[in-house]
């Protein structure tokens, strides 16, 4: 018979995870286990909404292509 004790360790944390999720809990404890470990970071707060460097859209290049094609076989 196989050792079971993770399978049951995981049917435990997993447990564990969704009912804290369900009361709203989750989050907060992570964070104190996180400040435990020392792996803690800032949740990014800025709302700046900057735009990429560049963008090319596909589709731009779609009809240029097919108006190109029209104009060489008029």
């Amino acid at each position: 018979m196989p050792d079971l004790t993770w399978f049951y360790f995981i049917c435990v944390l997993s447990a564990t995870v969704l009912w804290q999720d369900h009361n709203g809990t989750l989050e907060e404890s992570l964070n104190k286990f996180e400040e435990r470990v020392g792996i803690r970071t800032e949740v990014d707060t800025t709302e700046e909404n900057v735009p990429p460097p560049y963008y090319i859209n596909p589709f731009e290049k779609e009809t240029e292509n097919a108006e190109s094609k029209e104009n060489e076989n008029n």
